[in-house]
This record gives structure tokens, C-alpha cells and sequence, in this order.
């Protein structure tokens, strides 16, 4: 039973806390500053990627998706920075007035009513998950 526990805890898939200034992007190699914007994934295994933006995991799962089936997808809430939501369940905005560290300017909001709020206030379109992990990086935007 005890065994049991154990592999059971070593294997959990929920978020990792993130050293902001510390950690690096599993995807772009930037330190990770902004805790409005950070991502995670962590595998089937426990292990977890770290990233410094939503659309770095975004391309990041998309290119090594073989590898990483299985895994749990995580986004910060924008509205309450330090607390994770599932990238599958989440609302995301694309935002004309906000950027995000890689310049897509993509934001995860725990659902439709908090994003059609925020978007009243700082115009945006809204996305789901299956949008956003279409999404290419441009280059050299790192803010």
C-alpha cells in the first residue's frame, strides 16, 4: 500500500510551482519572469516542462505530441496570476492591446464569461485550446 502511495504521488500531473526569474522556457531557452503568461505541461510520468508563455508549450507540445501524449496541459489564470488552469478547459484570448513575453499576445481566462468581460474592457478574440495549438511563433518578439 505504501509502494502503492508512493508511485501514485511521484506520478501526479498537477502544476509545479515555477521560480520566476530563475526557471527557463523548455521551448525558447528565455527566463521565465511573468507569472500572468507562464505554461506548463507535465508528462504521464510527473516530469513537468516549464514555459515562459502559452504559445511556447503550445508549439513545443505540437512538435514533440509522439513523446508527450498523455500529458496534462497548464496555463496561468491572467486574472489571478499563481493559480493554473487546464489549457483543455480554459478560454483564451487573443489580445490587440496586451503582450504576452513571445508576442502572440495570448491569455487564458477560466471561462467564457470571464473573457467576454475582459475583451469589454481590452478588446481581444476569443480562442479555445484546439485554436490556440495551431499557433506559430513569430520570430525574434521576445519583449
Amino acid at each position: 500500500m505504501i509502494i502503492a502511495l508512493i508511485l501514485l504521488v511521484g506520478c501526479s500531473q498537477e502544476p509545479v510551482p515555477i521560480h520566476y526569474n530563475s526557471d527557463e522556457c523548455a521551448h525558447c531557452k528565455m527566463m521565465i519572469t511573468d507569472n500572468q503568461f507562464a505554461a506548463q505541461l507535465v508528462t504521464d510520468k510527473g516530469k513537468a516542462y516549464k514555459f515562459d508563455a502559452i504559445e511556447c508549450m503550445a508549439v513545443y507540445y505540437r512538435e514533440n505530441q509522439n513523446d508527450l501524449s498523455g500529458s496534462r496541459l497548464w496555463v496561468s489564470n491572467y486574472n489571478k496570476p499563481g493559480t493554473w488552469l487546464d489549457a483543455l478547459e480554459a478560454q483564451f484570448v487573443k489580445s490587440e492591446v496586451i503582450n504576452s513575453p513571445m508576442g502572440e499576445s495570448l491569455l487564458a481566462l477560466p471561462g467564457k464569461e470571464a473573457a467576454d468581460e475582459h475583451v469589454e474592457d481590452k478588446p481581444g478574440r476569443l480562442l479555445l485550446w484546439d485554436e490556440v495549438s495551431q499557433t506559430d511563433m513569430k520570430k525574434g518578439t521576445h519583449r
